[in-house]
Protein backbone atom coordinates (compact mmCIF):
# COMPACT_ATOMS: atom_id res chain seq x y z
CA UNK A 1 0.00 0.00 0.00
CA UNK A 2 2.93 2.82 0.76
CA UNK A 3 4.39 1.68 -2.53
CA UNK A 4 1.67 2.42 -4.53
CA UNK A 5 0.75 5.42 -2.56
CA UNK A 6 4.39 6.29 -3.17
CA UNK A 7 4.02 5.75 -6.86
CA UNK A 8 0.99 7.20 -7.49
CA UNK A 9 2.17 10.62 -5.98
CA UNK A 10 5.66 10.59 -8.06
CA UNK A 11 3.20 9.72 -11.22
CA UNK A 12 0.98 12.99 -10.00
CA UNK A 13 4.29 15.38 -10.29
CA UNK A 14 5.36 13.78 -13.28
CA UNK A 15 1.65 14.31 -15.35
CA UNK A 16 2.15 17.87 -14.05
CA UNK A 17 5.53 18.30 -15.53
CA UNK A 18 4.40 16.89 -18.59
CA UNK A 19 1.52 19.11 -18.91
CA UNK A 20 4.34 22.22 -17.86
CA UNK A 21 6.58 20.62 -20.95
CA UNK A 22 4.57 20.54 -23.75
CA UNK A 23 2.49 23.82 -22.99
CA UNK A 24 2.34 26.12 -26.15
CA UNK A 25 5.56 28.22 -26.10
CA UNK A 26 3.57 31.04 -26.73
CA UNK A 27 0.57 30.65 -24.83
CA UNK A 28 -0.95 33.48 -22.82
CA UNK A 29 -3.69 32.56 -19.94
CA UNK A 30 -5.61 34.12 -17.30
CA UNK A 31 -5.18 32.19 -14.07
CA UNK A 32 -6.60 32.74 -10.85
CA UNK A 33 -5.26 31.48 -7.50
CA UNK A 34 -4.84 31.80 -4.21
CA UNK A 35 -1.69 33.57 -2.24
CA UNK A 36 0.19 30.97 -0.07
CA UNK A 37 3.33 32.92 0.14
CA UNK A 38 4.00 36.65 0.16
CA UNK A 39 6.17 37.58 -2.65
CA UNK A 40 9.71 37.15 -2.17
CA UNK A 41 12.13 39.04 -4.15
CA UNK A 42 10.37 38.91 -7.28
CA UNK A 43 8.43 35.25 -7.03
CA UNK A 44 5.63 33.99 -5.16
CA UNK A 45 3.63 30.42 -4.70
CA UNK A 46 0.21 30.32 -5.59
CA UNK A 47 -2.10 27.43 -5.78
CA UNK A 48 -4.13 28.21 -8.98
CA UNK A 49 -7.17 26.61 -10.64
CA UNK A 50 -7.00 24.84 -13.86
CA UNK A 51 -5.68 26.61 -16.59
CA UNK A 52 -4.44 25.96 -19.87
CA UNK A 53 -4.38 22.68 -19.78
CA UNK A 54 -2.22 22.45 -16.33
CA UNK A 55 -4.19 21.19 -13.20
CA UNK A 56 -5.01 22.80 -10.34
CA UNK A 57 -1.79 22.91 -8.13
CA UNK A 58 0.65 24.99 -5.86
CA UNK A 59 3.83 26.31 -7.83
CA UNK A 60 6.10 29.47 -8.11
CA UNK A 61 5.84 32.33 -10.74
CA UNK A 62 7.80 35.15 -11.00
CA UNK A 63 5.93 38.95 -10.58
CA UNK A 64 7.06 42.38 -10.82
CA UNK A 65 8.92 44.15 -8.33
CA UNK A 66 7.08 45.97 -5.72
CA UNK A 67 4.01 43.19 -6.15
CA UNK A 68 1.42 44.07 -3.20
CA UNK A 69 -0.36 40.61 -2.32
CA UNK A 70 -0.64 38.62 0.93
CA UNK A 71 -1.15 34.81 2.26
CA UNK A 72 -4.81 34.15 1.81
CA UNK A 73 -5.75 36.61 -1.23
CA UNK A 74 -7.19 35.22 -4.12
CA UNK A 75 -5.79 36.82 -7.23
CA UNK A 76 -6.23 36.89 -10.71
CA UNK A 77 -3.43 37.30 -13.39
CA UNK A 78 -2.19 37.29 -16.93
CA UNK A 79 0.44 34.26 -17.44
CA UNK A 80 3.65 34.44 -19.74
CA UNK A 81 4.67 30.55 -20.33
CA UNK A 82 8.02 31.87 -22.37
CA UNK A 83 9.70 32.68 -19.13
CA UNK A 84 10.84 30.36 -16.44
CA UNK A 85 9.26 30.27 -14.04
CA UNK A 86 6.28 31.63 -15.56
CA UNK A 87 5.68 35.06 -15.42
CA UNK A 88 2.56 36.98 -13.57
CA UNK A 89 1.33 40.54 -15.05
CA UNK A 90 -1.84 42.35 -14.58
CA UNK A 91 -2.09 41.19 -11.12
CA UNK A 92 -5.47 41.94 -9.56
CA UNK A 93 -6.77 40.82 -5.88
CA UNK A 94 -9.77 39.69 -6.26
CA UNK A 95 -11.10 38.47 -2.77
CA UNK A 96 -9.35 39.48 0.28
CA UNK A 97 -7.43 36.75 3.03
CA UNK A 98 -10.09 34.53 5.30
CA UNK A 99 -10.54 37.19 8.22
CA UNK A 100 -9.37 36.21 11.82
CA UNK A 101 -11.56 38.50 13.48
CA UNK A 102 -14.59 34.97 14.16
CA UNK A 103 -11.45 33.56 16.00
CA UNK A 104 -11.56 33.44 19.62
CA UNK A 105 -8.08 34.02 20.12
CA UNK A 106 -6.62 35.79 16.75
CA UNK A 107 -3.17 37.21 18.69
CA UNK A 108 -1.01 35.79 16.45
CA UNK A 109 2.15 33.69 17.89
CA UNK A 110 6.08 35.12 17.98
CA UNK A 111 8.75 33.28 18.10
CA UNK A 112 9.76 33.12 22.26
CA UNK A 113 5.66 32.60 22.57
CA UNK A 114 4.72 29.86 24.39
CA UNK A 115 2.95 27.16 22.81
CA UNK A 116 -1.20 27.62 23.41
CA UNK A 117 -2.26 24.21 25.07
CA UNK A 118 -4.52 22.58 22.76
CA UNK A 119 -6.80 19.21 23.90
CA UNK A 120 -5.94 17.23 20.91
CA UNK A 121 -6.63 13.08 19.98
CA UNK A 122 -3.71 11.21 18.39
CA UNK A 123 -4.20 8.71 15.41
CA UNK A 124 -4.46 6.09 18.10
CA UNK A 125 -7.63 7.47 19.39
CA UNK A 126 -5.90 8.55 22.66
CA UNK A 127 -7.12 12.29 23.79
CA UNK A 128 -3.68 14.12 25.25
CA UNK A 129 -2.93 17.49 25.24
CA UNK A 130 -0.01 19.75 23.54
CA UNK A 131 1.13 20.81 27.29
CA UNK A 132 2.05 16.86 27.50
CA UNK A 133 4.97 16.92 25.06
CA UNK A 134 6.42 20.09 27.11
CA UNK A 135 10.03 18.32 28.56
CA UNK A 136 11.29 17.29 25.41
CA UNK A 137 11.79 19.12 21.85
CA UNK A 138 9.41 19.31 18.95
CA UNK A 139 8.48 20.33 15.55
CA UNK A 140 5.05 21.56 14.75
CA UNK A 141 3.27 21.72 11.64
CA UNK A 142 -0.07 21.44 10.03
CA UNK A 143 -1.39 18.82 6.78
CA UNK A 144 -4.83 17.68 5.95
CA UNK A 145 -4.80 13.85 4.63
CA UNK A 146 -7.07 14.15 1.55
CA UNK A 147 -4.66 16.69 0.43
CA UNK A 148 -2.92 15.40 -3.28
CA UNK A 149 -0.96 18.58 -4.05
CA UNK A 150 2.29 17.22 -4.85
CA UNK A 151 4.17 20.27 -3.22
CA UNK A 152 2.07 20.50 -0.49
CA UNK A 153 0.98 18.20 2.32
CA UNK A 154 2.68 14.78 1.20
CA UNK A 155 5.38 17.08 0.65
CA UNK A 156 5.88 18.30 4.41
CA UNK A 157 4.97 14.40 5.62
CA UNK A 158 8.03 12.73 3.24
CA UNK A 159 10.69 15.45 4.84
CA UNK A 160 9.33 14.94 8.27
CA UNK A 161 10.46 11.33 7.76
CA UNK A 162 13.52 12.05 7.06
CA UNK A 163 13.34 14.73 10.07
CA UNK A 164 11.95 11.25 12.07
CA UNK A 165 15.00 9.01 10.79
CA UNK A 166 17.72 11.96 11.36
CA UNK A 167 16.56 12.08 15.61
CA UNK A 168 16.25 8.83 16.18
CA UNK A 169 17.24 7.92 19.61
CA UNK A 170 16.80 11.47 20.83
CA UNK A 171 13.70 12.34 23.24
CA UNK A 172 12.58 14.76 19.64
CA UNK A 173 9.08 14.66 18.99
CA UNK A 174 7.31 15.55 15.25
CA UNK A 175 3.62 16.97 15.43
CA UNK A 176 1.02 17.59 12.57
CA UNK A 177 -2.19 19.00 12.94
CA UNK A 178 -4.83 18.21 10.59
CA UNK A 179 -6.60 21.34 9.17
CA UNK A 180 -9.44 18.88 8.31
CA UNK A 181 -10.33 17.71 11.95
CA UNK A 182 -13.93 16.86 10.78
CA UNK A 183 -12.88 14.08 8.14
CA UNK A 184 -9.31 13.50 10.06
CA UNK A 185 -10.34 10.87 12.33
CA UNK A 186 -7.93 8.66 14.29
CA UNK A 187 -8.16 5.81 11.74
CA UNK A 188 -7.83 8.26 8.75
CA UNK A 189 -4.66 9.70 10.86
CA UNK A 190 -3.08 6.00 11.46
CA UNK A 191 -3.49 5.30 7.94
CA UNK A 192 -2.11 8.05 6.84
CA UNK A 193 0.32 7.73 9.32
CA UNK A 194 1.48 4.42 8.24
CA UNK A 195 1.76 5.34 4.17
CA UNK A 196 4.74 7.64 5.67
CA UNK A 197 6.18 5.15 8.59
CA UNK A 198 5.16 7.79 11.21
CA UNK A 199 6.36 5.66 14.75
CA UNK A 200 2.94 6.91 16.68
CA UNK A 201 5.52 6.92 20.13
CA UNK A 202 7.49 10.00 18.36
CA UNK A 203 5.19 11.02 15.51
CA UNK A 204 1.98 12.80 16.70
CA UNK A 205 -1.19 13.07 14.16
CA UNK A 206 -3.20 15.13 16.12
CA UNK A 207 -7.34 16.08 15.37
CA UNK A 208 -9.40 17.95 17.85
CA UNK A 209 -12.41 19.71 17.75
CA UNK A 210 -12.87 21.57 14.69
CA UNK A 211 -13.44 25.22 15.69
CA UNK A 212 -10.42 24.88 18.08
CA UNK A 213 -8.04 23.15 16.31
CA UNK A 214 -8.11 25.91 13.13
CA UNK A 215 -8.78 28.07 15.87
CA UNK A 216 -5.39 27.26 17.13
CA UNK A 217 -3.81 26.99 13.73
CA UNK A 218 -4.90 30.58 13.00
CA UNK A 219 -3.02 32.05 16.03
CA UNK A 220 0.07 30.41 13.42
CA UNK A 221 -0.95 32.68 10.88
CA UNK A 222 -1.82 29.37 9.08
CA UNK A 223 -5.11 30.61 6.43
CA UNK A 224 -7.06 28.06 5.67
CA UNK A 225 -9.70 27.85 2.85
CA UNK A 226 -12.38 25.57 0.59
CA UNK A 227 -11.47 25.34 -2.84
CA UNK A 228 -13.63 21.99 -3.08
CA UNK A 229 -15.62 19.11 -1.61
CA UNK A 230 -12.25 17.27 -0.54
CA UNK A 231 -9.23 20.61 -1.29
CA UNK A 232 -8.11 22.67 1.37
CA UNK A 233 -5.85 25.41 0.15
CA UNK A 234 -3.48 26.74 3.72
CA UNK A 235 -0.55 28.62 4.29
CA UNK A 236 2.45 26.79 5.34
CA UNK A 237 4.44 27.48 8.51
CA UNK A 238 6.98 24.96 10.75
CA UNK A 239 7.19 25.79 13.81
CA UNK A 240 10.33 24.18 16.04
CA UNK A 241 9.49 24.48 19.91
CA UNK A 242 12.11 23.85 22.68
CA UNK A 243 11.50 21.61 25.59
CA UNK A 244 10.01 24.51 27.67
CA UNK A 245 7.22 24.43 24.94
CA UNK A 246 8.33 27.93 23.46
CA UNK A 247 8.85 28.78 19.93
CA UNK A 248 12.34 29.20 18.89
CA UNK A 249 12.31 29.58 14.72
CA UNK A 250 9.69 29.55 12.12
CA UNK A 251 9.67 28.16 8.44
CA UNK A 252 6.66 29.41 6.41
CA UNK A 253 7.27 27.50 3.16
CA UNK A 254 7.87 23.86 2.04
CA UNK A 255 11.56 24.51 0.71
CA UNK A 256 12.79 23.60 4.48
CA UNK A 257 15.52 21.01 4.54
CA UNK A 258 15.30 17.99 6.86
CA UNK A 259 18.89 18.18 7.72
CA UNK A 260 18.58 22.05 9.10
CA UNK A 261 15.66 20.89 10.94
CA UNK A 262 17.16 17.84 12.59
CA UNK A 263 19.77 20.01 13.48
CA UNK A 264 18.08 22.54 14.83
CA UNK A 265 16.56 19.92 17.04
CA UNK A 266 19.11 18.17 18.15
CA UNK A 267 20.82 21.82 18.99
CA UNK A 268 17.70 22.21 21.45
CA UNK A 269 18.00 18.80 22.97
CA UNK A 270 22.18 19.58 24.34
Amino acid sequence: MRRLALAGGVLAIAAALIVRLHAPVDARDRLTGIVLLAPSATTIMLHHAPFGGMPAMSMDFSVPPGTNVHPGERIAADVDRTTEPWSLSAIRVISAAPSTSNFTHPAFLATGDLVPDLAVIDQRGRHETLAALRGQPYVLTFIYTRCRDPKMCPFVSAKLRQVESRTAGTPVQLVEVSLDPAYDRPPVLARYGTLFGADPARWHLFTGDPRTVLDFAARFRILERSAGPDTIVHTERLAIVDAGGHITRFLDDTAWQPATVASALEVLVR
